[in-house]
């Protein structure tokens, strides 16, 4: 029997570092894995924030570029209204309108 009881002791102890190491893994797997949930949460999150950002942006951009919006301002700040009839040429008559003399930037000193 010194055989028998010998083989159970060292498939005993084999077991039980077996068990040991599985244990390990599975405690290291474990933070592991709620490491990357963690992440997950974080990154789902930010992607939510940059939808909503992005959503605010669509809406300005919108805002922005309203045509009524747009010929207000030009109105405004640029003289712009609408077009009469004698601001329309025919193609021909383009080559005989005045050029008028670009001058050039003066350097500013700082």
């Amino acid at each position: 029997m010194s055989v028998k009881s010998g083989f159970l002791r060292h498939a005993t102890v084999l077991f039980l570092v077996l068990a040991g190491g599985i244990s390990m893994v599975l405690f290291s797997v474990k933070y592991q894995v709620q490491d990357l949930e963690d992440q997950h949460k974080r990154l789902t999150r930010e992607l939510d924030e940059e939808r909503r950002a992005l959503h605010v942006l669509r809406a300005e951009w919108a805002t922005l570029n309203d045509p009524a919006r747009i010929k207000k301002l030009a109105a405004e700040h640029l003289g712009f209204g609408p077009m009469t009839p004698n601001q329309v040429i025919s193609p021909d008559a383009v080559t005989t309108l005045p050029v008028r003399a670009v001058v050039p930037h003066e350097e500013v000193e700082p």
